[in-house]
């Protein structure tokens, strides 16, 4: 085979002969090729291909190097044992599974399937109100992951997972079944019997191992024993790549491999073949302040390339308008295609207001590794609840949230419910009214109980509507008392998390239409109508014509909703939007990573089992993954404020940044402001056919208020008073409306923009004190 195109490090790890192997691949060193050029050369020096196994951990992964080999060794590479763990695993259970109870047709669990059986079990055991599915499940897996069985003492899980898992466990065998992780587990378990562990310790002459910085203890296990007699193992992986250590991935498997091999050769990849030095250097200067690492640093021959830029602004609209105008504009003036450009971001939660001013900016784009925002379960549910909020004839809705989150309404009250409906001509909701009086028969006392809980939480949302409340206000009643928010936090999985996430982002998208679609301080068309002498238009009687400013109602937000989230359009060309995690093992030239705040990325959450200096640094490892995904152009944002749960808060930018050398970016670490983004309404901003705004090459744009209407109305505070909030800072007052415990003022906060608080959030600033907003725009 022609060695050529290899570089000197990569071809001593092709070239190494028998014993182990640890091959330290940073990002972009051509890893693959390394794997698949080793295996090349066993072949070639005699090695039976039937006799080589080499693991991924991805179909993808393991199709592509499949693909790979018979280019070069046409049909010897079909003799190969390649695949992932879980395939290689069910493999051998197919020839050697007697041995673990059984048969050769058994069968395996998908997450479906594993949720089914779990849900069966809590019902059976009446803990179905105690604790979720999912979690059961998160726990099981946690457990096998670290090799814990069912026959563990007492003690190692809560009492709820020590009573669910063996009874799982002991299904799974009366369906001669397994779940992922029974099939590494009971390949392990293998190796107990003479007749099996003799076959299987000399099967595989070699051993090869890609992202081996992913393996969990099971796995390492598994690995080990295939290798055990030969030692003939050859791992392949990067430490600084290790970022999945919240489901069980050990980082101390690559960490400690030369100490459980002394005799291993060590081969460090440190040549890249896809960035530019500019970008290298930035992931270089992050990834060095870890201190639980293997030294490497990262080069490549390809030049300096464009320095990265950092882009502030005021909040998370104005990040994404940015975004939405820098991508239109490489878009505009080319070379580049929509395919060229990824978006990345820490959480899930983030895509939802990328995506609105990506659509406003009419630029393809697509959500990838999750569905679009207001696809998602969690946010669904809520809007469900809002929905039958506005309309209590929305059977739909009614049907989606009467037992969300579970509280023990079964499919057979709701056919009764429907039933009920039917013969009495009404909704479901009213039908559950009826049966809450128990008016409804075939219900027994603990369903009518139940419906009796599900009414009045009903109608306790709907007095909080009545109260006048703002719709974030609402939605947030909906997710507290619905038992939404408890239950996501008692799971205190990665998905819950994410999932309370996504609730946040919804009551910031509430909350940025309240904001809105309130009328604007002191204009009432009825009040301007009656000064002009009426008219035939003017309303009358005291009731609010069709154009009378009002505040904005739920009925308001959810045609919004549908109106401003269009299914995605198909497109040859899309911009992608993903989570750094989903973004490992992908490139693209242009990278824009979003939410460079601390607490945002790095994430600040406390982790179970995980140490704070240890979580830190798994972030570090993710911040080294998302620069390493650019080949040309990088470009980070940050947001001086964002809206959390409603409320605003002050961010702080990421550590990291401070980590950059400073000559990579392409200006100070003191970066520019950006004016307050426009509106989006329909889908489009508010205004722009009105008042066109040109957009500068640097998008330091700001903002002038001095041509648009003052209103002043009496009270506490007056237009150019200076004040100060305890969040925002200082300000001046360019509007108040209202009085009293209603009284509300519209200020300008300089680089947070003009924000509208109640006055009793408010304190006038001390005298000399001044208002900050000239120093933070400069």
């Amino acid at each position: 085979m022609e060695r050529t195109a290899l570089n000197p490090e990569q071809r001593v790890a092709v070239e190494h002969g028998d014993g182990p192997l640890m091959v330290l691949a940073g990002a972009g060193t051509g890893k693959t090729r390394v794997l698949v050029h080793r295996i090349v050369r066993l072949v070639e020096d005699g090695t039976p291909p039937w006799a080589i196994l080499a693991v991924t951990f991805t179909n993808k992964a393991a199709g592509e190097m499949r693909h790979r080999l018979r280019e070069l060794l046409g049909d010897a590479a079909d003799a190969m044992w390649i695949g992932t763990f879980h395939a290689t695993c069910a493999r051998l259970l197919r020839r050697f599974g007697e041995h673990v109870g059984l048969t050769r047709s058994f069968v395996i669990f998908d997450d479906n399937d594993q949720i089914k059986l779990v849900e069966k079990l809590l019902k059976e055991t009446g803990l179905d109100e105690a604790v979720s599915p999912r979690t059961v499940l998160s726990r099981i897996d946690r457990a096998k992951n670290r090799g814990i069985d069912p026959r563990t003492p007492t003690g190692s899980f809560d009492d709820v997972i020590e009573q669910i898992y063996p009874l799982y466990q002991a299904q799974l065998a009366r369906e001669n079944a397994v779940d992922f992780n029974d099939l590494l587990l009971k390949t392990i378990e293998l190796f107990k019997f003479e007749s099996a562990a003799r076959v299987l310790k000399v099967k595989f002459r070699h051993v090869l191992v890609d992202e081996f910085q992913d393996t969990n203890k099971v796995q390492y296990q598994l690995v080990w024993r295939f290798a055990e007699a030969t030692r003939n193992l050859a791992v392949v992986g990067d430490d600084d790549q290790s970022i999945y250590a919240w489901r069980g991935a050990e980082p101390r498997n690559l960490l400690d491999f030369d100490r459980d091999f002394p005799d291993a050769r060590v081969v460090k990849l440190e040549q890249n073949y896809r960035s530019t030095q500019t970008i290298l250097d930035a992931a270089n200067g992050i990834i060095r302040k870890n201190c639980d690492r293997h030294d490497k640093a990262l080069w490549t021959d390809r030049g300096g390339g464009e320095p990265i830029e950092i882009y502030q602004a005021g909040d998370e609209r104005g990040e994404a308008y940015f975004v939405a105008q820098s991508i239109r504009r490489l878009l505009d003036d080319g070379p580049h295609s929509p395919n060229d450009i990824a978006i990345l971001y820490r959480t899930n939660a983030q895509s939802r207001v990328l995506e609105e001013h990506l659509r406003a900016a009419r630029v393809p784009a697509k959500v990838v590794g999750a569905v679009s925002f207001f696809e998602r379960k969690e946010v669904k549910d809520v809007i469900a609840y809002l929905r039958l909020l506005a309309n209590p004839a929305a059977d739909s809705a009614f049907e989606r949230v009467v037992n969300v989150p579970a509280r023990g309404i079964g499919d057979t009250t709701v056919d009764r419910l429907r039933a009920a409906a039917r013969a009495s001509g009404a909704g479901l909701l009213d039908a559950a009214r009826l049966a809450a009086r128990g008016e409804v028969s075939g219900l027994g006392p603990g369903p009518r109980r139940k419906l009796q809980a599900f009414v009045a939480l009903i109608d306790g949302l709907g007095d909080v509507i009545a109260s006048g409340a703002s719709v974030a206000e609402t939605i947030i009643q909906v997710i507290e008392r619905s038992g939404m928010r408890a239950k996501l936090e008692a799971d205190q999985t990665s998905e819950s998390r994410d999932r309370l996430d996504n609730l946040a982002e919804l009551v910031t998208t509430a909350s940025d239409f309240d904001d809105e679609v309130a009328p604007a301080p002191g204009a009432s068309l009825t009040g301007m109508a009656a000064a002009d002498g009426g008219g035939d238009d003017a309303p009358g009687d005291g009731e609010p014509g069709d154009d009378e400013p009002r505040a904005p109602t739920i009925e308001d937000f959810l045609e919004r909703i549908a109106l401003s989230s269009p299914a995605d359009q198909a497109a040859d060309a899309q911009v992608v939007l993903m989570t750094i995690h989903i973004a490992k093992g992908l490139e693209w030239p242009v990278v824009f990573i979003t939410g460079m705040e601390d607490g945002l990325f790095p994430s600040l959450r406390e982790r179970e089992g995980t140490s704070e200096d240890a979580a830190l640094e798994e972030e570090r490892r993710l911040a080294y993954v998302a620069i390493t995904r650019a080949r040309e152009r990088l470009v980070l944002s940050q947001a001086r404020t964002r809206r959390v749960w409603g409320e605003i808060r002050i961010q702080v930018p990421s550590r990291f940044l401070d980590d950059l050398p400073p000559d990579s970016l392409a200006q100070p670490r003191r970066t520019r402001i950006a004016t307050p983004a426009p509106r989006i309404v329909d889908g489009d901003w508010a205004g722009r056919a009105r008042r066109p705004r040109p957009v500068r090459d640097d998008l330091d744009q700001r903002t002038s208020y001095d041509d648009e209407p003052v209103f002043q109305v009496d009270g506490d505070f007056v237009v150019g008073a200076e004040v100060s909030h305890a969040a925002l800072g200082s300000g001046r007052v360019v509007a108040v409306t209202g009085t009293g415990k209603d009284c509300r003022v519209v200020v300008d906060f300089g680089v947070v923009g003009r924000k509208t608080v109640f006055a009793k959030f408010l304190e006038h600033a001390a005298p000399g004190e001044g208002s900050t907003t000239g120093d933070r725009l400069n």
